[in-house]
């Protein structure tokens, strides 16, 4: 998982738990970087998962349920996945077995296929109860 996916959390999860926020007040809640937290916020924002307001009394905003958002939603959003290794990739042909029939490539994919699985298991709003 990249500090990126780390940081995409904190600030979904901060803005569940206090709704409207700035971007210096989430950077400061979840003790981040402001200006990782506004590229953070940019795709969260073009993916369509927060809204931003201007003004004074602005910031930015939650657009979905977190009942329906999903750790796979939030990584999405940033065009990042989680892949156990690089043969796991779209379109990724395996140098020792270019003809696909390599074990290994085999086994990673039945264990890719839990780690999907796993990451649209439980809504972000079961997780962000628990911490």
């Amino acid at each position: 998982m990249t500090r990126e996916m780390d940081y995409a959390l904190r600030i979904v999860r901060a803005l569940y738990r206090e709704g409207q926020l700035s971007a210096a007040a989430i950077a400061q809640r979840e003790c981040m970087p402001k200006a990782i937290t506004l590229k953070i916020l940019k795709h969260l924002h073009a993916a369509g998962l927060v809204d931003s307001r201007r003004g004074p009394s602005g910031g930015y905003l939650l657009c979905r349920d977190c009942g329906e958002l999903y750790l796979r939603d939030v990584f999405q959003a940033l065009g990042e996945f989680l892949y156990v290794n690089r043969c796991q990739q779209p379109g990724y042909r395996c140098e020792n077995r270019p003809k696909g029939d390599c074990g290994l490539c085999r086994e990673l994919a039945r264990v890719q296929e839990i780690l999907d699985g796993e990451l649209v298991r439980t809504p972000l709003s079961a997780i962000f109860q628990e911490t």
